[in-house]
């Protein structure tokens, strides 16, 4: 199924955008998406995995509704829809 991955935000220091469909199997859950979404959009780098890791947590939205985690790993996905991950940005 068709899942459209987005990212955007500073992950160790590095600017990350990007925005492009990918494939998950039928039944993949939020948790399954982190786990493949680096490889699917070609990042060399774990940069969706990475995200969830940083010191401050990013917003994650599910087809624009905010989805929070931990609970939200166990969600599954259906064929369009849409997960966005923001991380927060800081400086002056």
């Amino acid at each position: 199924m068709k899942i459209r991955a987005r990212i955007a935000g500073i992950i160790k220091g590095t600017p990350v955008h990007t925005e492009q469909d990918i494939e998950l199997k039928e039944g993949s859950t939020v948790k399954t998406f982190f786990k493949n979404a680096d490889k699917a959009v070609g990042f060399k780098t774990k940069y969706f995995q990475l995200s969830l890791k940083q010191g401050v947590a990013p917003t994650i939205l599910l087809n624009g509704d905010r989805l929070d985690l931990p609970e939200g790993y166990s969600r599954q996905l259906v064929e369009g829809d849409e997960v966005s991950v923001i991380v927060p940005m800081s400086g002056g």
